[in-house]
């Protein structure tokens, strides 16, 4: 049975899911701004597969609130000195905060009235709290009511959607033989460099041949718009953050990646994985 916390979540997703998709206006007067996207910079997946480096430096995010009881990993048994919110800070991104009890109270007053209000929240994660279980755990510094847009943000607007590709789009790039071998555990062409086309997006499972490697590489999901997935590996550098911080922005993009197809020897669990060793991006600029 899932976990009552990552129930919740999964409500809120929901639910903010559904609001994006929402052409209608808000029905509330001061909530012009309910059906759009946070438009966080760094997006949540993006703090989230850097934050060893970035653990102790403080971040403000844009969020949807709901309380949660996730107490696990860094925070287990600090329930009643602390108290935990799910904050939603982009499609299907989100962070664990953990507020002192005495300011939580104060939060969860406004959740009595708003089932997921907007709120601003600087948040860190702590170095003495890092996991490589409980990946999204944040303190919470402090919150305010509504988003806030200081300088430097990105515009209060949902992201162009014509930018992401469509499924004709990958349907044409994908090669239909290299994905079918490739998701196929039996014929996968291990330890060999293959080249393969897909959507790209940035991902934050390191799990199997990579698994711990947030130090060393950035993860991708590769997706052929037919429902096959392979996950690919980055090696981190500062031309492949110019791509990470693309892929953060859009969400979405074709790629063209060399990669070396990895898998763990005699598991049935881990499907093949790829290592990337050269990459095109197939839509231009990367600027985002």
């Amino acid at each position: 049975m899932a976990h009552p916390a990552r129930r919740a979540a999964l409500g809120l997703l929901i639910l903010v899911a559904s609001l994006q998709l929402a052409a209608a206006p808000s029905a509330r007067a001061d909530d012009g701004v309910r059906d759009q996207d946070p438009r966080n910079w760094p997006t949540i997946t993006r703090l989230v597969a850097d934050r060893y480096e970035l653990a102790g430096q403080v971040f403000t995010v844009r969020a949807f609130a709901r309380k949660s009881d996730y107490f696990n990993c860094g925070y287990a048994g600090t329930q009643g000195r602390l108290m935990a919110f799910t904050l939603l800070g982009g499609p299907f991104e989100t962070l664990t905060g953990y507020l002192p009890a005495e300011l939580g109270k104060v939060l969860e007053r406004l959740l009595d009235s708003d089932d997921a209000p907007q709120i601003t929240v600087q948040v860190r994660f702590d170095p003495e709290r890092l996991s490589e279980v409980c990946l999204d755990q944040v303190e919470i510094l402090k919150w305010s009511r509504g988003w806030q847009y200081p300088p430097g943000s990105l515009a209060p607007d949902r992201p162009d959607p014509k930018r992401l590709p469509s499924v004709e789009t990958l349907r044409e790039l994908a090669q239909p033989q290299i994905w079918k071998d490739l998701t196929d555990p039996e014929k996968a062409p291990v330890g060999q460099q293959i080249q393969i086309a897909g959507g790209a997006r940035l991902s934050t499972a390191m799990h199997c041949a990579f698994r711990g490697a947030w130090r060393t590489h950035w993860g991708l999901q590769l997706h052929d718009g037919r429902g096959r997935v392979v996950h690919a590996y980055l090696p981190k550098s500062d031309a492949a953050r110019a791509l990470v911080d693309h892929l953060a922005a859009v969400r979405d993009a074709p790629l063209m990646v060399q990669a070396r197809v990895v898998k763990v020897a005699l598991s049935t669990y881990c499907a093949p994985q790829l290592e990337v060793v050269g990459w095109t991006l197939l839509e231009g600029s990367l600027q985002p």
